[in-house]
């Protein structure tokens, strides 16, 4: 990754990179995203041609650290992920970049195909509950946004749905993977207290994704803000499987984010695909 600060004419402007300050509570299994840029990018652009080669060459990476998860050693350069917080940390990179680019024709697909990784990786991998409540939390937020055409926790409109909106496929898609998705997360939890992990040495030396910068052809800009991104969650991935004093949380407070699993995408579903909202559904 490049050291050197973000250079003029990069992906976005450097006052749009960082994201908003956390509004996390006690627990770091809450998504946030960043803010996007003002304007969508123009289709068939060169920033857009970037930015859709990067995520590219980044799903491309992720699919390759997936398939080396069972090899011991480092294989070309490829380290096979450990656990699901690696897999979740990269797709959450993804996730970031995707959503900066405020342009609803990059943003669509690309989500779902991120959140299919997802989906497919957890019945595979060893469960890390926080990382996967933060990404599907974030996720979650992304969809019910794209569903709305506004950010659903600001109420601010999101750039560039005047020309492009969640098509009647797109919902039948998110629908599937939502539904898909909440099995492998309550399968996943389910062996969480006897197969997970504590502090992985990833933690510490940070993503596979920095190894080899020459893979990637983005600008500066972007590579701080992946850098920075892989900064703040080394201080919530230390207490990704515990709390500061090593006590993991009690399984009961796993049990209420598998219930919320998508829930506000849910909602969002129900409304735009007519009838009852998808989901669990309690009585007063």
């Amino acid at each position: 990754m490049a050291d050197s600060p973000a250079a003029a004419g990069g992906f976005l402007p450097a006052s749009l990179l960082s994201p908003p300050p956390s509004s996390h509570a006690s627990s770091s299994a809450i998504g946030v995203l960043p803010r996007a840029r003002a304007q969508p990018l123009r289709p068939g652009g060169p920033k857009e041609s970037s930015l859709i080669r990067y995520v590219d060459q980044g799903i491309l990476r992720i699919q390759r650290r997936f398939a080396k998860r069972e090899v011991a050693e480092e294989s070309r350069n490829v380290v096979g992920y450990k656990n699901f917080k690696e897999a979740a940390n990269d797709i959450e990179s993804l996730i970031d970049v995707v959503w900066i680019s405020g342009t609803p024709s990059v943003q669509i697909p690309y989500l779902l195909n991120l959140a299919l990784l997802a989906a497919n990786f957890l019945p595979d991998l060893p469960p890390s509950p926080k990382a996967t409540f933060r990404l599907l939390s974030k996720l979650d937020l992304a969809f019910a946004s794209l569903l709305q055409g506004r950010n659903v926790e600001t109420g601010e409109p999101l750039p560039g749905f005047g020309n492009r909106t969640v098509n009647g496929t797109e919902k039948v898609r998110i629908k599937s993977l939502v539904d898909r998705t909440r099995i492998c997360v309550v399968e996943a939890m389910s062996k969480a207290d006897a197969d997970e992990d504590d502090i992985d040495e990833e933690d510490m030396t940070g993503t596979e994704t920095e190894d080899d910068p020459d893979d990637f052809n983005m600008s500066s800009d972007m590579e701080n803000e992946l850098m920075n991104r892989n900064t703040n969650d080394l201080t919530e991935d230390s207490m990704d499987e515990g709390n500061a004093s090593g006590v993991r949380e009690p399984q009961g407070d796993w049990d209420m984010h598998v219930a919320k699993v998508y829930d506000r995408t849910v909602v969002e579903l129900g409304d735009t695909l007519g009838g009852t909202p998808i989901g669990i559904i309690s009585d007063p």
